[in-house]
Formats: C-alpha cells, structure tokens, sequence
C-alpha cells in the first residue's frame, strides 16, 4: 500500500454530518473528474473506498445513479483500478449545471459560490484530492500534486489553497504550477505546507507522519554533519602528528634535535610517545603540565627546524 493511497483511506475516514460540507466535497470529487462535462462525469481511481466515497456523496448530494466498475490493471501486483460513473447522460447535465457551470464553456473554472466558507473549501480540497491527488512518501520527497487538463482550473485551485490554508492558519501555502505530458500540476513541495494541507483536508495522522519524517531526517542529517566534522578533524591532527614525527626524526638523524632546549626536546619526546594522540590529548598526559597554545608553539618550532636542516 503506497503513502498515497494511506493518505485516502484515512480522509475516506472523515465523517461528514452538514449538508454542506458533503456538497463541497462532492463539488470537488466531480469538478476534477475526467470528464466532468454535460455528456459525461467518469470518476477513476486506484483507491476502493475513494470510489465508494465519491459513488455514495454523488447519490446523496444529486440524487443520481451511479454506477461502479472494479478491473484488474496490468501494472505491478494486479492493482485494482475502479471506474465510477453517472449512468444517466440527463443527469450529467443536471450535475453540471446545478453547480453553475455553463454547458457551452470551453473550459472549467471552481466555482466559488460553492464553497463561500473555509470548511466547504476544505472539504472541497478533500475531494480534489481524492480524485485527482497525490502525495509522495515522506521518506523519498515532501511532494503533493493535483492534476487536470485545465489551466484555468489549476490556477483557480492554486487560489483555493492559498486562501483556505492562510484562514486555517495563518500562513498560506504556496502552491506552484508544472505542465506534464498534457496535463496541469499544482504541486506543494514545502514540508509544512504539505503537512498544513493534510491537516486541513481531515489526514492529521498523516500529516503527524511527514513532519515525525522530517524531524527524524533534520536530527539524521545533524548527526552526519558532526561525524564529518569530527573526521575532518581527526584527519586534520593525524596529518599534522605525521609531519612533526616526520621532523622530529630529521633533526634526530641530523643530531640537532639534542641540541636543542630541553623544552623543544620534551615536546619531541611527548610526540615521538604519543604518534596519533590530538593536540589536546598530548597536553593531558603531559608531566609537568603544558598549554595547548604552548605545546603547539613548540611542535611548530620543530617542524620549523627540521625545513632548515633538510
């Protein structure tokens, strides 16, 4: 079961008691049918219970026959794919036109009238996306779509979120518009504002789900950043313990290293002992006690030596 079809069963969960709030839900099942036209509302769908949503809200809401057909797919697993239809070529032009839209219009706009208030137009979004929706998982991208054929309409869709979700909670989303192989794409791809939208649509678990998933990757991506960090400086005082052994031993097979002071020959001796130990490392083993600061002068000074002598 994909996240998608995870997020539908759970608004197929949402429980409508006003009459209006089914009709906008409705309203935005057939709106993003393709076709919802005067000849013809065909509802398609991978999800079972999208289908038996869409097919009970449409009987209810415009006391139409509706008519569902169940076929296996020829894509992996044998997905089920269901059809659902209005049977009566009369009552597609009743359906049309009892939500205000014009039977010789080219193309299909939201018809605001529809859905006047914030939880007509979340129900609405609630059914577009049942019909026409998309959600990523969370673990591979934050990423949620709706798809038509009409740019006016995904524009009127882009307007729709935008509002409804700056009245739900004070920031709007920001919804963005790609074409694809014929079709409009409204897509969300901020995190919160695809969890904002989730929550609004009625899937507040799933939306619980995509920000646990984007505390758990920040909290991740934090973890690897100090390992590097930690690393990179790890490699940091290895190749500085290598070029002042390296020195160290120059000056020793020169015979100059013994005519040094016995500060410089301490410090020699402290590496020569402790090959891989960090800066600061050395200082806690050192007897008598030395700086940091100190005791990297003086491993600098022989390294600064041993170039003079090579």
């Amino acid at each position: 079961m994909s996240f998608s079809l995870d997020v539908k069963r759970e608004l197929c969960k949402v429980n409508v008691k006003l009459h209006e709030i089914e009709r906008s839900e409705a309203y935005g099942m057939l709106l993003f049918c393709h076709p919802f036209s005067p000849d013809e509302i065909r509802f398609r769908t991978d999800s079972g219970c999208a289908a038996e949503r869409f097919s009970r809200f449409t009987a209810e809401v415009t006391q139409s026959g509706v008519q569902t057909a169940r076929t296996l797919t020829a894509r992996k697993n044998n997905a089920v794919s269901y059809k659902t239809n209005v049977v009566d070529e009369a009552d597609c032009r009743r359906i049309f036109e009892m939500f205000g839209h014009d039977a010789d219009s080219s193309s299909l706009r939201i018809n605001m009238a529809n859905i006047e208030f914030e939880p007509c137009a979340a129900a609405f979004l609630r059914g577009a996306f049942l019909t026409c929706g998309h959600i990523s998982s969370p673990e591979i991208e934050y990423r949620l779509d709706f798809s038509t054929v009409y740019k006016n309409l995904s524009e009127d869709l882009c307007r729709v979120i935008r509002e409804t979700t700056e009245l739900a909670g004070g920031k709007a989303a920001s919804p963005k518009i790609s074409n694809r192989r014929g079709s409009y794409v409204v897509y969300l791809k901020d995190c919160e504002d695809v969890a904002d939208l989730l929550t609004l649509m009625g899937a507040g678990s799933a939306s619980m789900e995509v920000m646990q998933v984007r505390i758990q990757k920040s909290i991740d991506n934090e973890m690897t950043r100090k390992i590097n960090f930690q690393l990179a400086n790890t490699d940091k005082s290895l190749s500085a313990a290598a070029r002042q052994i390296k020195a160290i031993k120059l000056l020793e097979e020169q015979g100059e290293l013994e005519k040094l002071s016995e500060e410089l020959q301490f410090a020699a001796k402290l590496r020569l002992e402790h090959p891989t130990a960090s800066l600061k490392e050395l200082t806690e083993v050192a007897q008598p006690a030395i700086s940091k600061s100190g005791l990297n002068h003086r491993l600098n000074k022989l390294t600064e030596l041993a170039g003079g002598v090579s």
